[in-house]
């Protein structure tokens, strides 16, 4: 089947982001997986997707669940916050829990949830600000609920040249035509029919 043509919709792209904090109503992806953080402590690494609302599609990343036993007030702190992304997922109460394999598990079955997130104080090796899950909910039934809050400005990390490098692929960007034709090499100079192509 040939092409046949799009609109640009800036509504219409993978990869969307959520671009205010706030409360949103999320489902876990399958992306989300158990690993060592470099502490050596095991750790949940939970990636979700906004259900609705105006940020509905988009995803929210790395929100890093670790357990940590060295102390009993610690490994307290981290299964009161297991236990409370179960219920909060809908996981029956009385389900035992053997492993974080299995609770990773048990989430991916019953995925669903509100997560409030805020942009996080540092900027990341790219200098771009990250949001951060502060607390795991039920899902809302009023829907997700930016706050207006954005992220700050990004941050240029590293050497100038990388701040010239974006410069120019804005400057590129800015130069595009806003509507390409049914031609989009006319005026190019040369015409070659669809007889001389090689495919």
């Amino acid at each position: 089947m040939a092409f046949k043509g799009l609109t640009v919709d800036e509504n219409n792209v993978l990869g969307r982001r959520v671009e205010e904090a706030g409360t949103y109503n999320v489902r876990l992806l399958p992306t989300s997986e158990l690993k060592t953080a470099k502490t050596g402590k095991e750790m949940l690494v939970l990636n979700y997707e906004v259900l609705d609302g105006k940020y509905a599609g988009g995803t929210i990343r790395f929100d890093n669940v670790v357990y940590d036993d060295e102390t009993p007030e610690k490994e307290e702190q981290s299964l009161k916050r297991f236990n409370t992304l179960l219920v909060v997922a809908g996981v029956p109460a009385g389900t035992q829990i053997k492993t974080l394999d299995i609770l990773l598990k048990g989430l991916k079955k019953y995925n669903k949830m509100n997560v409030t997130v805020e942009w996080s104080s540092e900027p990341n090796s790219k200098g771009y600000y990250n949001l951060d899950v502060t607390s795991h909910n039920p899902t809302d039934p009023e829907g997700s609920k930016p706050n207006g809050v954005f992220a700050p400005a990004r941050q240029q990390q590293g050497s100038s040249n990388v701040g010239a490098q974006q410069s120019a692929i804005d400057q590129a960007a800015a130069n595009l035509p806003n509507n390409f034709g049914a031609d989009p090499f006319a005026g190019a100079g040369q015409v070659i029919s669809d007889d001389n192509l090689p495919f």
